[in-house]
């Protein structure tokens, strides 16, 4: 299992104890999705046909997760897609995004064979895309009525990414 070490972040497998804790965060009512989080969770650390799932650590506590995602059905070979989940507020805007973000880039472009890894947020996420841009990636557009609601509404996505081409010329 792949364990990444940065400064203040630590991206690992989820522990069993943690379970729980990270189950929290989806609605109670729907089994079956509770059901494919637990064997995303038992599988952190592990590269699956789908992703890389980590545990987010800093200051010897969980704080999130993040993953990559990497379906062939979904994007080309070498195409990896990243999304970051901090649970608290008060973790937010600590930097701990940022390294856990550039932590995980930095495997994927060195061990897992990406070629591009992208990243998607609300438009009016300006926290995130700050971040994102300070991970160096760079902006490409706005994917329009991109993200479904619980309203049925849909709502704009930016769309940011890094290449093996941008790491070369830092």
């Amino acid at each position: 299992m792949t364990r990444l070490v940065g400064n203040r972040v630590i991206l690992r497998p989820f522990r069993e104890e943690e379970f729980d804790l990270a189950l929290a965060r989806e609605p109670s009512e729907d089994a079956e999705r509770r059901q494919v989080r637990r064997r995303r969770l038992e599988l952190s650390g592990t590269r699956t046909a789908w992703e890389l799932m980590f545990a987010v650590e800093a200051g010897d506590r969980l704080v999130g997760d993040i993953q990559a995602r990497c379906s062939d059905q979904a994007m080309p070979p070498g195409v990896w897609e990243v999304g970051i989940d901090l649970w608290a507020e008060a973790d937010r805007g600590q930097g701990i995004g940022s390294e856990a973000v550039t932590l995980l880039t930095a495997h994927l472009f060195a061990r897992e064979g990406a070629h591009r890894v992208q990243a998607t947020t609300d438009v009016d996420n300006v926290a995130m895309r700050r971040s994102l841009e300070r991970c160096g990636f760079a902006f490409e557009g706005v994917l329009r009525g991109f993200m479904p609601t619980g309203d049925g509404l849909a709502r704009d996505h930016a769309m940011y990414a890094t290449t093996t081409g941008d790491r070369g010329s830092r």
